[in-house]
């Protein structure tokens, strides 16, 4: 996801970026109730209840995506949030078996600055994980592919099913994904100017630990036991011999890298006589806040962008079928408003002065730096 390249995705080629040129026109031709009501549509598909129902303690829901209604999630290490009908997904560790068209696994996610419950049996709590960590949010899967898949075939990202609101100039962005570029895989496909902005990656380009393991190797399987591989740091410990091949790197940094060439991904493919570990991790973007905090005196609000969609927690899908193979979504109270408007910084980034282009170049090479 575009959020793992504010987290330490290290990739030295060059992305695949599609400059679409914004087309603001599309949605202001609406008239005032009509965009309303299709700034609030997706959120009414997702069945979620008024922000006036959500937990006092909280200003978000971690829930199943709407747009993965084929993955069925069994939610039983979860409370059903209040008095609300929709029950989201714990984000203290806690395993969440999955059952979808292409994967069967379990999930377990983790976000900082957010209340847990008092009862966490978890051998590692939230503030262990988090501590002396920039990590602002995680997520770990485990489980076996259902049919034979190539490497490739398989992505993650983000997709937003209306137009950005007050988004920035493209310049500071094409500016901005120029200076990245190297931190990106040559596979990352961009396009956040267009009517449905998108961008995607391999999800072995993406995440920051992966194992590959025999099913018959692994003793006590999740939900009763915690994930297989897991370190006491807490990180999954990377695992790549199944595939044979020693060219493959056996740390997460290398194997990205490695795994960033369309003609290593080729080479390889997901079976389903295996368990596959995927563990990914971001520092600079706060769920909690909806914040990128990219310096402890730099920090961009990015509620005011997403035009009533969330973005996501976790996902895969199949790059050919775009069929999910689990989907899960991060809603902030302040994302169901229409009326939040943009901060100062987001104004000034939407400016078409070169002020905004060199603050987006300080900024990006800050992030790259302490990458």
């Amino acid at each position: 996801m575009l959020l793992e390249l504010f987290g330490s995705n290290k990739a030295n080629n060059s992305p695949q970026i599609q400059a679409s040129q914004a087309k603001p026109e599309a949605h202001k031709a609406m008239g005032e109730e009509a965009e309303r009501k299709a700034f609030s549509a997706y959120a009414q598909q997702s069945g979620l209840p008024s922000p006036s129902e959500w937990p006092d303690n909280t200003p978000l829901l971690v829930v199943p995506s709407h747009r993965a209604s084929d993955v069925e999630y069994q939610l039983s290490c979860n409370e059903v949030d209040g008095e609300s009908s929709i029950s989201s997904l714990p984000m203290n560790g806690c395993n969440v078996p999955f059952d979808g068209p292409s994967f069967s696994g379990i999930l377990k996610s983790r976000m900082r600055d957010v209340p847990i419950p008092k009862d966490n049996v978890n051998d590692m709590s939230n503030k262990d994980y988090f501590q002396n960590r920039s990590r602002q949010y995680q997520w770990s899967v485990q489980g076996r592919f259902k049919k034979r898949i190539r490497f490739d075939k398989i992505v993650t990202g983000q997709e937003f099913g209306r137009p950005f609101r007050n988004a920035p100039s493209s310049r500071v962005v094409k500016k901005g994904l120029d200076l990245l570029k190297h931190k990106l895989p040559e596979t990352f496909d961009c396009d956040l100017f267009s009517e449905e902005p998108c961008f995607e990656h391999p999800l072995l380009a993406g995440c920051q630990y992966f194992r590959i393991d025999r099913l018959e190797d692994i003793e006590g399987l999740p939900p009763d036991s915690d994930i297989h591989g897991i370190g006491e740091d807490g990180n999954i410990i990377e695992d790549t011999h199944l595939l044979e091949d020693d060219s493959i790197p056996q740390d997460g940094i290398a194997r990205r890298k490695y795994f960033a060439k369309s003609s290593n991904l080729e080479r390889y493919y997901f079976e389903p006589e295996f368990v596959y570990t995927f563990d990914f991790f971001a520092n600079f973007f706060s769920p909690a806040r909806h914040r990128l905090e990219l310096t402890p005196f730099f920090s961009v609000d990015l509620i005011p962008y997403f035009n009533g969609y969330p973005l996501f927690m976790s996902m895969a899908k199949e790059k050919d079928s775009q069929q999910y193979l689990w989907a899960t979504e991060i809603w902030h109270k302040r994302l169901l408003n229409y009326d939040e408007s943009p901060g100062r910084m987001a104004r000034f980034f939407s400016s078409k002065s070169d002020d905004g282009e060199n603050i987006a170049e300080t900024v990006c090479e800050s992030v790259a730096e302490n990458d």
